[in-house]
């Protein structure tokens, strides 16, 4: 009974570590980048030794890798528990454009890192491992938006319109220490009036009526 017991408080206390590693390693990746940041900087930040660190990554590259992957797994995670139902066009954009900006404040550390990769090198992005997972998860994306597809004018494809709502979404998480300044100028509303005001422009340009 002792030794299981024992096993069982290793078990707990390596999983503990693990956990703490990649939790670290994120937020350090995503400030610095990989160039940036050492095993010994990821080893002190969690509370363990490096010894410890390479018990669970042979390499650095192999803990990037697997930190990368798992902020591509919890976009795919928040995807699946996101019910789209709504038949029009503009109430499901809003649906997304909601649940896309609450997701990036709730992991801010690995959407900065998957922000790294993806604008970096686009042939290294291309031959990056996390790669397909990133491609699937717009994928999934662009299907929930063709599914509304014969509400978009012709000649507008859903890939397209997918890549509009993530990036103003992406450039707003990416400038919000901005916004503040910007509003004294009459430039930039508050938060949720600046998303109505995205998806009325997505949905009626910026042209005034004659």
């Amino acid at each position: 009974m002792v030794p299981t017991l024992l096993a069982s408080a290793y078990e707990t206390s390596e999983k503990s570590a693990l956990s703490r590693i990649l939790a670290e390693a994120e937020v350090l990746f995503a400030e610095r980048g990989f160039d940036g940041v050492s095993i010994n900087e990821v080893a002190l930040a969690a509370g363990v030794c490096k010894a410890n660190v390479f018990h669970h990554f042979a390499t650095k590259q192999e803990l990037y890798e697997r930190v990368l992957t798992q902020a591509c797994d919890a976009f795919g995670r928040s995807l699946d528990a996101l019910e789209l139902k709504e038949p029009d066009l503009a109430g499901r954009l809003w649906r997304l454009m909601e649940w896309h900006n609450a997701f990036l404040y709730q992991r801010p550390h690995g959407t900065r890192l998957i922000l790294r990769e993806l604008t970096g090198s686009p042939t290294v992005l291309e031959r990056s491992p996390v790669f397909p997972l990133i491609q699937r998860n717009f994928d999934r994306i662009v299907g929930l938006l063709n599914e509304v597809a014969d509400k978009l004018r012709e000649g507008i494809s859903p890939a397209l319109v997918a890549k509009v709502v993530l990036s103003l979404n992406l450039f707003g998480f990416q400038t919000e220490r901005l916004n503040e300044k910007l509003m004294v100028a009459g430039s930039l509303a508050t938060r949720p009036e600046l998303q109505r005001q995205w998806l009325d422009l997505l949905l009626h340009g910026i042209e005034a009526p004659n």
